[in-house]
């Protein structure tokens, strides 16, 4: 095959070089169109060679990082320190399954905490729910304006069994004055984390 076709190309190279030995500008010209193509390589090669050596310091300092984080051996225990906050941290958020169920449940524990206290007068409105997203978790985000009528004998102890409940609650605004027969106001926060059933349940404990 190759032999037939050098046969069929064979005359038409020698009539090129007939053509271009008795006209100069035609052999100029394809001295013109070789000059270019070889230009061409030759750029086409630098640039090549330049992305090669790009490549290569880009696989070198990566694997100067690599190196450098295989021999910080102190990652392991940082990552488990973070992990035991993050779980200490999520057992302190209250759980409940939809936003309602976080409100009636902040609603029981407010209403039992200042009937145990034996407060009269309660009264208790919830601000509206908002629902955050932190660390890819879908947080209830519940607050409520408590007010009611507790003896001073009672006040430290309220205060004390708040601030002892597995669940943290803050407390954004607190007023209490004896002179007005022990009248307290305050406004308490919960955040609740979307919890299955059974969790929300075993979660918020009464009193």
């Amino acid at each position: 095959m190759l032999d037939n076709l050098h046969k069929a190309l064979l005359p038409h190279w020698l009539q090129l070089q007939q053509q271009a030995n008795a006209n100069p500008r035609l052999r100029w010209m394809l001295w013109g169109v070789l000059y270019i193509f070889l230009m061409y390589f030759a750029l086409s090669l630098g640039d090549w060679r330049a992305e090669q050596a790009q490549s290569i310091n880009q696989l070198q300092r990566t694997a100067i990082k690599l190196e450098q984080l295989e021999s910080q051996t102190e990652w392991p225990q940082r990552w488990a320190d973070e992990k035991q906050v993050s779980e200490q941290l999520n057992n302190r958020l209250w759980k409940a399954t939809t936003p309602g169920l976080a409100e009636a449940d902040l609603q029981n524990y407010l209403r039992n905490l200042m009937n145990n206290h034996n407060a009269d007068g309660v009264r208790l409105r919830l601000a509206p729910t908002e629902t955050l997203v932190i660390g890819g978790e879908t947080l209830f985000k519940v607050s409520a304006d408590v007010s009611g009528v507790i003896g001073s004998a009672q006040i430290n102890a309220f205060m004390r069994t708040m601030a002892e409940h597995p669940q943290v609650l803050l407390v954004e605004r607190f007023s209490y004055s004896p002179q007005r027969g022990g009248q307290l106001s305050l406004l308490v926060t919960a955040y609740f984390s979307a919890a299955t059933e059974s969790a929300s349940e075993a979660g918020n404990v009464a009193l």
